[in-house]
């Protein structure tokens, strides 16, 4: 995955893309989209490259509050139209905050209607130059009313809908279901693990530094400096020893959540009441 920033701002990315396409890796980017021309789209499919694009709503003048930008909101739609044409393998990225709560169901029936083949839906993160905004950050109910329109959307459109930082879905899926069984929840949690922070998935900077999570600033590692086999390695300790312990180690849903690693409130999301 290339991201950034805006990784189409690099003159050299289309290189880098063949040198990683050369040793076998999938290639995708995460973009804001306005910068796909049809002569991109073109690019990317030659390179066979997935598309991630980031939509913050289908209303114009949202879209373009929130990215601060006049005029993203037809850019970033006449990506997505040129991404369309040339039939690549596209995904919507959006985050689920305050100001936009209400457009999320509008941008995944805009996405089943063109075709993309998935979404993830971030529950928004006060991180990094999110600290200025901590007021779009959603409240309890709010969230719990975002992981009902997930699971409602699910059934309703054919691509599949991947919350992030929101590891409580499964596990609500699973409560509202009545399922309590620990041998099936322990079964479930080898599809669906939860917070993957620690479980594989490495965060790696410019500057070669390895976080286990974009919203968790704990380097565990560089790649320049050490073997991803050691990083992993480092990712898996650093969870045995810093983040064991809480409520989190004798809740039967733990095998398919496990608490977001990141956020400050000790208090889990699925109590009620």
């Amino acid at each position: 995955m290339f991201t950034g920033g805006e990784p189409l701002l690099r003159e050299d990315l289309f290189e880098l893309i063949e040198y990683a396409k050369s040793i076998g890796f999938n290639v995708f980017i995460a973009t804001n989209g306005t910068l796909i021309t049809k002569e991109v789209a073109k690019l990317l499919n030659k390179f066979n490259v997935g598309v991630v694009i980031g939509l913050d709503a289908m209303n114009p003048e949202m879209h373009d509050a929130i990215r601060g930008v006049e005029g993203a909101y037809d850019a970033v739609i006449e990506g997505i139209e040129n991404c369309v044409a040339e039939k690549l393998y596209l995904h919507l990225n959006i985050v689920a905050s305050k100001p936009n709560f209400d457009e999320i169901e509008r941008i995944i029936d805009y996405g089943d209607k063109i075709g993309v083949y998935s979404y993830f839906i971030y529950r928004f993160v006060p991180f990094g130059r999110g600290d200025e905004i901590r007021d779009y950050d959603l409240g309890q109910e709010e969230f719990m009313t975002l992981l009902d329109l997930i699971r409602k959307k699910q059934r309703e459109v054919s691509a599949i809908i991947i919350p992030v930082a929101a590891p409580e879905y499964w596990a609500y899926v699973l409560q509202t279901r009545g399922i309590h069984s620990r041998r099936i929840i322990s079964l479930l949690g080898r599809f669906f693990g939860g917070c993957l922070a620690g479980k594989g998935m490495m965060y790696i900077k410019p500057n070669g530094d390895v976080w286990a999570c974009p919203f968790l600033p704990a380097q565990v590692g560089n790649v320049r400096k050490e073997r991803a086999d050691t990083i992993l390695e480092n990712l898996e300790n650093f969870f045995v020893t810093a983040k064991s312990g809480g409520e989190c180690e004798d809740c039967e849903y733990k095998p398919v959540c496990g608490g977001c690693k990141t956020r400050e409130e000790p208090k889990c999301m699925l109590e009620r009441g």
